[in-house]
């Protein structure tokens, strides 16, 4: 899980532009009084957003990005199972039932909430989408290596 993580974090930080330009005190203050407990951060500074990644006292990792003025426009955190809303994960269990949960990545912005899930099994992994209200869509299934 955490190859496929950090595969995805260097996706993301490769699309877009980083710049130079230090991270406001605003913003630096917003942050430090939102989330006192956490460790590791790191701060992107991007054309039009600030991205700051850390990882929660659960061992969650995160990324928060932050308009110029300290307002939050979204919020990504990756995860495994133990850690997913226990409504979401029962209704994955019903839904796909002796599939592994693998990994989450929970999305927060001004769409909503939304969960993606990746399943297990011997031979396949599934990519699965849930939004907060528990509706579930296969978004892809995948062959492993080898099978």
């Amino acid at each position: 899980m955490k190859k496929i993580i950090g595969v995805c974090l260097i996706a993301m930080v490769m699309a877009t532009t980083v710049s130079a330009i230090p991270v406001n005190e605003k913003v630096l203050k917003v942050f430090a009084t939102s989330f006192p407990e956490v460790k590791g951060t790191t701060w992107y500074n991007y054309d039009t957003y600030y991205a700051v990644y850390f990882t929660n006292p659960d061992d969650s990792k995160c990324r928060i990005e932050y308009d110029f003025h300290g307002n939050i426009l979204a919020t990504t955190r990756y995860y495994s199972s133990e850690l997913l809303a226990p409504f979401i994960r029962a209704r994955v269990s019903e839904k796909y039932p002796g599939k592994n949960i693998f990994g989450v990545t929970e999305v927060n912005n001004t769409n909503g909430l939304t969960y993606h899930i990746v399943l297990e099994d011997e031979n396949k992994w599934y990519n699965v989408l849930s939004d907060a209200a528990g509706s579930i869509s296969l978004e892809k299934k995948l062959n492993k290596a080898g099978k």
